[in-house]
């Protein structure tokens, strides 16, 4: 008995490679942005609302002001990864830091000071994205490896 990759396989394969290489890059990129943040320059700046968005599922809603080169800009963006849950007291709990009124540390893209955000750095979606990506990458490339393996074994045992 062979084991080999029927025909039609080899579509959801092939689909299932493209899927996991464009997460991959996509999980790439975001992290490698992620990471760039720590690097951005700093501004003062002034938490202008501060509330929990959402009815079903929630997430932290942080609007505020900062100044750069004489500029006044307006943000909303807190991280490079976003997050909701169903748990309001966790959103409560990443509001605490950020009350109205409150000054904070503004992180903003030099080349375009309209980009900003409050918390740099990779977060556990930046890592969680590239993760699996790279799992959904590797299920046709052992189903391959599993295949040759199996022909391999069988033409040993012949």
């Amino acid at each position: 008995m062979k084991a080999v990759i029927r025909r039609q396989d080899i579509p959801g394969l092939v689909i299932s490679a493209i899927i996991g290489l464009a997460l991959t890059f996509l999980g790439s990129v975001k992290m490698k942005n992620a990471s760039d943040t720590n690097n951005w320059p700093i501004a003062n700046g002034t938490v202008t609302s501060s509330e929990v968005g959402g009815a079903m599922k929630y997430y932290p809603s942080v609007s505020y002001t900062y100044i750069v080169d004489s500029a006044v800009y307006t943000s909303n963006i807190i991280s490079s990864m976003n997050f909701n849950t169903k748990n309001r007291s966790i959103v409560e709990e990443v509001l605490k830091k950020y009350p109205v009124d409150s000054e904070i540390k503004v992180y903003y893209f030099s080349e375009d000071p309209s980009r900003a955000l409050l918390e740099p750095g990779i977060k556990t979606g930046n890592i969680l994205l590239l993760v699996f990506g790279i799992v959904v990458l590797s299920i046709p490339a052992l189903s391959v490896l599993f295949m040759k393996f199996k022909v391999k074994n069988v033409a040993k045992t012949q």
